[in-house]
């Protein structure tokens, strides 16, 4: 259980990685859900792909 909750908390700061990065692009609101996605998503494979 704690292995999955460490696991949607890294996700969860991928994706604020993304959202501040687009903000500081001055993007609109569907940018910034399409950044903050891509980043979660590909931070989440990269981690995987890493520790596993």
């Amino acid at each position: 259980m704690l292995l999955y909750l460490l696991d949607l908390a890294g996700i969860a700061v991928f994706a604020v990685s993304g959202v501040l990065a687009a903000g500081r692009a001055d993007l609109d609101w569907l940018g910034v859900v399409v950044i903050a996605s891509v980043t979660a998503v590909g931070g989440g494979t990269l981690r995987d792909a890493v520790c596993e």
